[in-house]
């Protein structure tokens, strides 16, 4: 943080405590590099040259005096600083939501006392510019946190999601990012090792979960949303997404899709593949669209996949955003994925997994996927992947005949 005269303290509760000092400082690094804040606290505390907001942590600028301060967590009560400060800002280590409480002595008498009060404050919410499920997921957090504090809410979503967002939730002004009349804001990610920022590792629950960790409200109903187009596409179809933001996530089977597009078109479907891209690598892996897809790839807008995927009769993807848009249309989702445990994503009963091979690396918190997005585990050998290519074409199948089984007469 720049843009005050005085020099920078941060402090933190006892979790953070326990946190090697070098991977915190790196910590701090990474999120200051992503989520600039280069405004001095803002709120204005009526003592001259003191200011304080809740912007990426509490931040509590103190002139220069004989002062005594002591930040505490309101709700339990929980000392985490008393001491005498002059000419320093004060920043919390914890970037996710706490109730922090500060009380002021300036010269042993009581000048300030406030505790977090959301009520008509404007708060606001970061989202990641890399994973749209995690988005989709994390969205009613912020609707579930003003019905608590009775904030007026705006949030910053990547620019491929303004639109989607905005027809989720008209109510929520999108801004570029905090500004002047910003009392907080929260980052909504799905956090893996940065303690900083959640008090759990998004890898160890449910994705749905996550919000809990970083706002401290309780998991939200999702809100489901149809697009107002009208359907484009007469015959029936169905729609598949074939990559995802790692190889790790793909159905390795080598004919896998191949039998299952043929045993869709066999049932009168056709299939469309709506990837971004037709084709794409990673770690000696290559993911290309099936042949026997119709090619409905290419970097569009989401709203107009969207609006294509909301009238398909159901979705079969992978751990991916395809698939958490698809959930978000309420549309059924055939989700094939070895690499996330069954409870990681949003709950299906359409899930293809084999549990009887190496399984849900990406929900084990002992591996480092900044040093291996690949298979963690069995790289480099004959089970390499056995999470993704021993699901069998037959397993996909016999999920498409349950989700037909499952299907409303449609109109």
């Amino acid at each position: 943080m720049s843009g005050s005269e005085y020099a920078v303290r941060y402090f933190c509760g006892p979790l953070l405590r326990d946190v090697p000092e070098d991977l915190l400082k790196q910590e701090l690094e990474r999120f200051h590099g992503d989520y600039a804040m280069p405004l001095p606290p803002v709120g204005d505390i009526g003592i001259r040259g003191a200011a304080m907001d809740f912007n990426a942590g509490l931040r509590l600028q103190v002139p220069e005096g004989n002062y005594q301060v002591v930040i505490a967590d309101h709700e339990s009560n929980l000392v985490v600083l008393d001491e005498d400060v002059s000419a320093v800002v004060l920043v919390s280590m914890e970037k996710f939501f706490v109730c922090w409480e500060v009380q002021i002595y300036q010269d042993g008498a009581l000048v300030f006392s406030h505790f977090f009060e959301g009520e008509n404050q404007r708060v606001h919410f970061m989202f990641t510019a890399h994973a749209m499920g995690d988005n989709l997921a994390l969205f009613p957090y912020m609707e579930e946190f003003q019905r608590r504090h009775g904030c007026r809410i705006s949030c910053t979503v990547p620019e491929y999601m303004r639109d989607l967002a905005a027809a989720y939730y008209p109510g929520i002004e999108q801004r570029d990012g905090p500004d002047g009349d910003t009392y907080a804001t929260y980052y909504l990610a799905a956090w893996v090792n940065m303690p900083i920022c959640s008090t759990e590792d998004a890898r160890a629950l449910p994705l749905l979960q996550i919000g809990e960790t970083i706002l401290r409200v309780p998991m939200p109903v999702a809100r489901k949303f149809r697009p107002k187009a009208g359907r484009r596409i007469a015959e029936p179809y169905v729609c598949i997404g074939v990559q995802a933001s790692t190889p790790a996530k793909a159905w390795l089977n080598p004919h896998g899709w191949d039998m299952v597009i043929a045993f869709l078109k066999q049932m009168g479907y056709r299939v469309l593949c709506i990837d971004r891209d037709r084709e794409c690598a990673g770690h000696g892996l290559v993911m290309r669209m099936p042949e026997g897809a119709e090619d409905f790839t290419g970097n569009l807008p989401l709203m107009e996949r969207a609006e294509v995927l909301a009238h398909a009769e159901f979705f079969i993807g992978l751990g991916s955003g395809l698939s958490w848009l698809a959930w978000s249309l309420d549309i059924p989702v055939v989700l094939i994925s070895g690499f996330s445990s069954v409870w990681c994503e949003f709950q299906t009963p359409y899930r293809v997994m084999n549990p009887l091979v190496c399984h849900g690396c990406f929900n084990d918190v002992r591996v480092d996927y900044g040093k291996c997005n690949a298979c963690p585990y069995y790289g480099g050998t004959e089970r390499a992947y056995e999470c993704s290519r021993k699901i069998s074409a037959q397993q996909v199948m016999d999920a498409i005949r349950q989700v037909l089984a499952d299907l409303p007469e449609r109109e």
